[in-house]
């Protein structure tokens, strides 16, 4: 398994899926990291506490053998432990062969996702059924030949769920949309905003404070997986984004934001085989008066970070890195950091955590208490895409007491708390 055949391939399937460059599944042919096969590729009912809420997780699968896509929905049920498909869930038919461009959840009961030329949206009814929103599809001719990595944030909601963001390097702009009355979007007035970098590349992957104050757009290089400058935008009346200042050289491949509003996370996204060099840090910043990012703290890691994942809930201070080996041939375990009140980050005691299902990408769900792992790999020459919950404890103790489910195809995804 390598991840440059992996890019080398979906750069040729329309520039649709660069940067699947994450490898973690296991099989019962395939073992990766500490991960273990017990029987088969899906494992419910495990034993094992685990939080009392549930979630849904979609997924595009892009289709096959001629059939078209569709939207995957499964339910985490923290009560009996599973994880499975959504119980008599029918998916809405997508184009083929298009993992899309980016998913958003808003106030955990809207779906988005960009798709071959469109901008999908559906409400999510309380058992997962998805239903198409008014006016959904939407044109939007801009996500055509878009050049996406699955695990980056080219899509995104701000906190309040009542604005979409979409960033868009070949027209080098940034689109918002307001999300209005049964999640109907509608386009922000002055969108779409230039993104003015002085360095090339367009916006890549954007990021909000956690009081949905501020925008950043980083102008990242997906063949390399790194960024070299940073732009700052206050976040106006409607969603309309108003550039703070010049770019600044800052090379954050991916920033996330924190509860407080206080601070900024993030990764360089380098790593050896990728970029030449690995980046064995994770960077705090502090959000100025006016948004601006300043360079407050750093906290080692044993693995250079390829994705991260902050907890967004009110309390939230769990910060949690992914990544996979200097040679791509298997998965890092996880590691874990809490946000000091100062900013700072604090190695969780049982940080790096082995054991589990290893995967580059992680999501939240909206509670805090579940984390869900994604990985693409290759393996004797088929894709494999796997999905792995994991509770959030203690003291950010990660465990499994869910299985493991395979996905059809790669593509993004979200996690999200029932409404």
């Amino acid at each position: 398994m390598t991840m440059r055949i992996r890019v080398g391939l979906v750069l040729m399937l329309a520039l649709a899926m660069l940067g699947l460059a994450s490898c973690d599944h296991y099989t019962c042919q395939a073992t990766f990291g500490a991960s273990t096969c017990t029987g088969g590729q899906l494992t419910l009912g495990q034993s094992g506490g685990g939080p009392t809420t549930s979630a849904f997780v979609f997924a595009v699968d892009s289709g096959s053998n001629g059939t078209n896509g569709t939207i995957d929905g499964f339910t985490v049920d923290s009560s009996s432990d599973t994880f499975q498909a959504i119980s008599g869930f029918t998916g809405p038919t997508l184009p083929l062969n298009d993992g899309g461009v980016g998913m958003a959840v808003a106030q955990s009961q809207f779906l988005y996702a960009g798709i071959a030329g469109e901008l999908y949206g559906w409400s999510i009814s309380s058992s997962g059924a998805l239903t198409a929103v008014n006016g959904s599809p939407y044109a939007a001719s801009f996500l055509d030949n878009f050049l996406v990595s699955p695990g980056e944030a080219y899509m995104i909601a701000n906190p309040a769920g009542t604005v979409l963001y979409i960033s868009s390097q070949a027209t080098n702009q940034i689109y918002a949309y307001s999300i209005g009355s049964g999640g109907v979007l509608t386009a922000v007035a002055g969108s779409p905003f230039t993104a003015s970098f002085s360095l090339g590349f367009g916006p890549n992957n954007l990021a909000i404070d956690g009081l949905g104050k501020y925008l950043y757009a980083s102008n990242g290089d997906a063949s390399t997986h790194t960024a070299s400058q940073v732009l700052t935008y206050s976040i106006g009346s409607g969603g309309a984004l108003t550039q703070v200042g010049s770019a600044v050289t800052l090379s954050m491949w991916l920033l996330k934001g924190e509860p407080t509003g206080k601070f900024m996370i993030g990764t360089s996204g380098n790593n050896l085989s990728f970029s030449g060099r690995d980046d064995l840090n994770l960077y705090v910043f502090n959000i100025g008066s006016n948004g601006t990012l300043t360079e407050s703290a750093s906290a080692t890691t044993i693995y250079s970070p390829w994705n991260i994942a902050v907890q967004s809930n009110s309390g939230g201070d769990l910060v949690y890195s992914f990544s996979f080996n200097d040679t791509d041939t298997a998965f890092n375990p996880p590691e874990g950091f809490q946000i000091e009140s100062n900013g700072t980050l604090q190695m969780l005691s049982s940080s790096p955590f082995s054991g589990l299902t290893n995967g580059s990408w992680g999501q939240f769900d909206q509670s805090g208490t579940l984390l869900v792992d994604w990985a693409n790999y290759t393996s004797n020459g088929v894709s494999v895409t796997t999905l792995t919950p994991f509770a959030v404890g203690s003291g950010g103790l990660l465990t499994q007491p869910f299985g493991t489910l395979d996905l059809n195809n790669p593509g993004f995804w979200v996690v999200t708390d029932p409404q």
